[in-house]
């Protein structure tokens, strides 16, 4: 009787690749709220900065759109509620 052992490299799944990235970006956000306050007031209104920064999350979501369709679908999901959130 003999043995083999198969050696097989093994990947992290997307899903927690995108959940690193995720809690990496928030943990800067929260690291930057202390200076929030400091910096000066911006011409921009709430809903033109959510604008801005829904259309930042969809062009991310097109980056993702042919490898990870399920995750390109929640990024345009969660912009389409953060500019909602914001409207006037």
């Amino acid at each position: 009787m003999t043995t083999a052992t198969l050696h097989a490299e093994v990947q992290r799944t997307r899903f927690v690749q995108h959940s690193l990235a995720a809690l990496s970006g928030l943990a800067r956000a929260v690291l930057n709220l202390p200076f929030v306050s400091v910096q000066p007031a911006s011409a921009l209104t709430a809903a033109e900065a959510a604008s801005l920064e829904a259309q930042k999350v969809r062009n991310l979501a097109h980056s993702y759109s042919k490898t990870d369709p399920g995750f390109a679908a929640d990024l345009y999901a969660a912009a389409a509620r953060h500019e909602g959130l914001h409207a006037d």
